[in-house]
């Protein structure tokens, strides 16, 4: 019994630092796309819906802005985001701001709050309270074992 009183905040502190350390890579690469990226005014040209269907659960309808723009090159690109919206989010021929890299134009992406931190944040936030919780968990395992 004294094994898993320690066991559960361990594994929660492991999870924790996992989710943090996840965090910390899309961040990073958020950060270093916005470094090294060059900046193109792209417009929506259409949004292509998606039937998503998840094992056991139902199916839900998704969205994905297709996005062309030009580089500095004057080469013409378009690509389809990967990050999902709501259908209201984005109208054809809205103006978006575009992120790409000069020798791959290809891998662009939409340079949206969303499209750039929302996965760091998650992470984060859920590593720092998972950890938060262990100590937590941790603690009152090390208050009961004084009782004893």
């Amino acid at each position: 019994m004294r094994f898993l009183q320690y066991f559960v905040p361990l594994l929660m502190l492991l999870i924790g630092i996992v989710f943090l350390s996840f965090g910390y890579h899309h961040w990073q690469n958020s950060y270093q796309l916005l470094r090294t990226s060059s900046v193109a005014e792209g417009t929506i040209i259409s949004i292509d819906p998606f039937m998503s269907s998840k094992a056991g659960k139902s199916s839900s309808l998704q969205y994905f802005p297709k996005v062309a723009f030009t580089t500095s090159a004057g080469e013409q690109i378009e690509f389809q985001s990967t990050v999902t919206r709501r259908a209201d989010h984005y109208k054809k021929g809205d103006q978006v701001r575009v992120l790409y890299q000069q020798e791959d134009p290809q891998t662009a992406i939409i340079g949206s709050f969303n499209d750039l931190w929302a996965l760091a944040l998650i992470f984060t936030i859920s590593g720092v309270m998972v950890t938060v919780l262990s100590g937590w968990f941790f603690r009152r395992a090390l208050r009961g074992g004084e009782s004893n």
